[in-house]
């Protein structure tokens, strides 16, 4: 996409994804930083997991909050609340590791803290991109969206690696701070978006938190392609996306590398996001979404097994890019599909439930590849998660799961006739 048909031409959408590709590298530096640190003071792959399942197990926990708050209250100012509320925990962290005080319990707490905060701004976040785009031009928004997210992917974790071995763990928290500036600032400015609140369709009083989701439930139940997608992420974030938090140990233990070849490893899911991305953009608007998030879910799967199975360090970033670029694929076909098809006044809450299954099945996958991985070792174990998926991804496929997306794409062609 160029020129004015290019959601990049909007200011508003132009500034906040600037800003959210810098305030999101930031995380994924602390996102890499967090198993590294616990893995430099135990050793162990399983406290990894532990500390993962309560970094993410809040998301999951607040994201029906979240949701709630994001259809009640205007979202460009929740997310300057939220934001503000993630700088503070940041500091907290790098002042605990700076100090010399950390242990792995007072990281996995205030990993917790950090994991309730972005619970609560993720759907916030993601019905705002809406809000900045006409609804002709919102495909390409959520693509781009989902890009400047898989950037951050590559550039934080790249260089995390770097800070880590040249400044110490503590740095890479104090920049993840230090970022939340960036989307502040951003927000500040941003007046023609967000500034009120999200109205129902039917005009109807707005609900509690509790009757809120039962009504967001009701709909993805009746919403074949919302249900698609829910089904779908729990078996990707649960077999698949723990693979990036055990990066650690294949740098230490498994190809004994440190600096920026850790970094890159670190980074090359991001990077082959990256590469795949102008494709994407090309393919997207033409190619039914149940073949490409189907095809896109196997590559998945092969990336994670190609890194079970390299004993080369060039052939594990390698099977990392495949992994990075097929997650870019799942992530943008699902989120077009459930922004697509949810109705304005439901949006925050249906993102909320999508995010909380996601956010549900990544801690459970974490706890349970630390287990497996103590017991029968880490290469064992990507290979069995990464074959997994590709059964869960051809019993999906053969169930009809995928076709019910169809009406996404209907959705998405209307929206861009004149």
């Amino acid at each position: 996409m160029s020129g004015s048909s290019s959601p990049l031409a909007i200011t508003d959408f132009r500034r906040f994804w600037i800003a959210a590709l810098v305030s999101n590298t930031g995380t994924w530096m602390q996102n890499a930083a967090i198993p590294y640190a616990v893995f430099e003071l135990t050793g162990r792959s399983g406290a990894i997991g532990v500390t993962g399942l309560f970094q993410y197990l809040p998301f999951m926990l607040m994201g029906a909050v979240g949701g709630t708050l994001a259809d009640r209250f205007p979202r460009r100012r929740l997310l300057m609340v939220t934001q503000s509320a993630m700088l503070v925990s940041a500091l907290a962290l790098w002042a605990l590791v700076a100090s010399g005080a950390a242990t792995v319990v007072s990281i996995t707490a205030l990993a917790f803290v950090f994991g309730l905060l972005g619970g609560i701004t993720t759907p916030a976040w993601q019905a705002f991109v809406v809000e900045l785009v006409p609804r002709d031009q919102l495909l390409g928004a959520v693509t781009l969206n989902s890009t400047q997210f898989n950037a951050a992917r590559a550039v934080g974790p790249f260089l995390g690696g770097i800070v880590i071995a040249a400044f110490g763990v503590q740095t890479a928290f104090l920049v993840n701070a230090l970022s939340f500036l960036a989307v502040i600032a951003v927000l500040v400015v941003i007046r023609s978006a967000g500034g009120s609140r999200p109205r129902r369709a039917d005009g109807l009083a707005e609900t509690g938190v509790i009757s809120g989701l039962v009504e967001a439930a009701r709909h993805i139940r009746h919403s074949p392609p919302i249900l698609a997608c829910c089904i779908a992420i729990v078996a990707v974030a649960g077999l698949g996306s723990p693979l990036f938090n055990f990066l650690p140990v294949y740098g230490e233990e498994e190809f004994m590398v440190t600096g920026w070849r850790l970094g890159l490893l670190f980074g090359a899911g991001g990077i082959g996001s990256l590469i795949f991305a102008p494709a994407l953009l090309v393919l997207a608007p033409r190619v039914p979404r149940a073949r490409l998030l189907a095809s896109a879910m196997a590559l998945y799967g092969l990336g994670i097994i190609g890194v079970g199975l390299s004993t080369a360090y060039a052939a594990a970033v390698a099977g990392l890019m495949v992994f990075g670029a097929a997650y870019l694929g799942i992530a943008s076909t699902m989120n077009t599909t459930i922004q697509l098809v949810v109705p304005d006044h439901l949006r925050g809450k249906v993102i909320a439930l999508y995010l909380m299954c996601l956010t549900g099945a990544l801690p459970l996958g974490l706890l349970v590849w630390g287990l497996v991985s103590e017991w029968i070792g880490l290469r064992p174990t990507t290979v069995a998660a990464g074959t997994l998926l590709l059964v869960a991804t051809g019993v999906l496929r053969a169930t009809g799961r995928f076709a019910l997306m169809a009406a996404a794409d209907d959705a998405r062609d209307a929206a861009r006739l004149p």
